[in-house]
């Protein structure tokens, strides 16, 4: 008999890898080289922050979301906000405090890592407390998973953004890029205050970032839970089991199955609705199923208002602080960009001056990734960068590139 041994992966120690973790997922970026994504549960490269407790040992990923309607007692999520409080998850034969669910997550995710390298860093929502960022320093380590620094995802960008936005130009290539949401607003070049907007199970936030030509620094933030992608979903899966109601007399939410079936397709009918494209939803039991078609349009419509709260908390957020002059941009993760009605409240509540972007999923890891060989150099402060993140000195806009500027358009 002939046996054979997968070889052991080899990766490359110049490689860095930047980790996106919300309370929602993790995403994590392999950048040195060729950068790609890492693939954390596979055949996905996210790794869903659900945890399921129905079996013997606590599954992390797709069989936590699977259960997460059809089964939620024995589903743990949304657990990260609650790092150092007493809460408990009693899941079948399991019982996780935050920082055993967060433990298991890091063990997870450990071996596809280090199949590419061991210099890591963590980008963290910029709601969580010094405190418990320091509990998931020390949650990383008892399960022996390497950090070489930490930062809020939000100043991480900004850094990583920082040259293009003092030159007023587009991002670069190896930059964490963005797409551009109609009307383009025309940027000028120079020192400025950014927003960037997230959203992730326990809320919607928003960091105000000032980049200056050697420095970026966090001005202010905000934390918006009635907002969480949960308010949004749940406020969809409603909207969408009342019309089956009114079609065939059926209500999804009464069958575990159905509701779950019809909170899968949730995310990719979000993908659809920003596309613009018409979205078709299958609602199916032992003894009856629907098909439900929705235009992006109606999405909006059925979220109007979770849309309006959006773009005047963040507007009142902005104008709380009292800057100057109108922040030069807004950005928005994905995760915040796909929820119907967010963008278009946002960029209706900003100024003529301030460019709205969308940015790709994987920008806050490629920007975190960016930070690992300054931190690996001592360049950086080995603490959480929560506050401020001195420039790179080839990253700082010289000041003759940072007068430059494009002329300003209406919309």
């Amino acid at each position: 008999m002939l046996w054979s041994r997968k070889p052991t992966p080899v990766h490359d120690r110049a490689r860095a890898v930047g980790i996106d973790l919300t309370a929602s997922r993790v995403l994590a970026e392999a950048v040195g080289g060729k950068t790609h994504a890492i693939v954390l549960d596979e055949p996905d490269a996210e790794l869903a922050m659900f945890i399921a407790g129905d079996r013997r040992a606590p599954e992390v990923g797709r069989a936590g979301f699977a259960l997460c309607r059809k089964m939620p007692h024995v589903v743990c999520s949304n657990f990260l906000p609650t790092l150092g409080q007493s809460r408990e998850w009693r899941i079948g034969r399991h019982a996780l405090i935050a920082e055993a669910a967060l433990g298991l997550v890091f063990e997870k995710i450990r071996g596809p890592i280090a199949n590419e390298s061991d210099a890591i860093a963590l980008a963290l929502p910029a709601y969580l407390s010094p405190s418990q960022v320091t509990r998931v320093g020390i949650t990383a380590g008892r399960v022996k998973f390497p950090l070489k620094g930490t930062a809020v995802g939000a100043l991480a960008l900004a850094a990583n953004r920082a040259a293009t936005l003092l030159a007023g130009k587009p991002a670069a290539p190896g930059v964490a890029g963005a797409e551009w949401v109609v009307p383009l607003r025309p940027a000028s070049g120079g020192p400025g205050a950014v927003v960037v907007i997230d959203a992730d199970e326990f809320a919607s936030s928003a960091v105000l970032v000032s980049v200056e030509n050697d420095v970026v620094r966090v001005i202010g933030s905000a934390v918006w839970p009635r907002l969480a992608v949960k308010v949004w979903k749940d406020k969809l899966l409603d909207a969408i089991a009342d019309r089956c109601v009114r079609m065939c007399r059926r209500d999804p939410r009464d069958s575990a199955d159905a509701e779950q079936m019809l909170f899968e397709q949730l995310d990719e009918a979000f993908d659809r609705a920003r596309a613009g494209q018409r979205i078709g939803l299958t609602v199916r039991t032992a003894h009856w199923f629907q098909d439900v078609v929705q235009q992006p349009e109606e999405f909006e419509t059925q979220c109007a208002a979770l849309a309006r709260l959006a773009g005047d908390s963040v507007r009142d957020f902005v104008s709380g602080i009292g800057l100057a002059e109108p922040p030069r941009a807004v950005w928005l993760t994905d995760a915040a960009g796909r929820l119907p009605g967010f963008v278009r409240a946002v960029h209706g509540n900003t100024p003529e001056g301030t460019a709205v972007e969308i940015l790709p999923p994987n920008a806050v890891a490629i920007a975190t990734a960016a930070l690992v060989p300054r931190w690996l150099a001592g360049d950086l402060p080995r603490a959480h960068l929560d506050s401020m993140i001195p420039l790179a000195k080839d990253s700082a806009a010289p000041a003759e590139a940072a007068k430059m500027s494009v002329p300003r358009t209406g919309r």
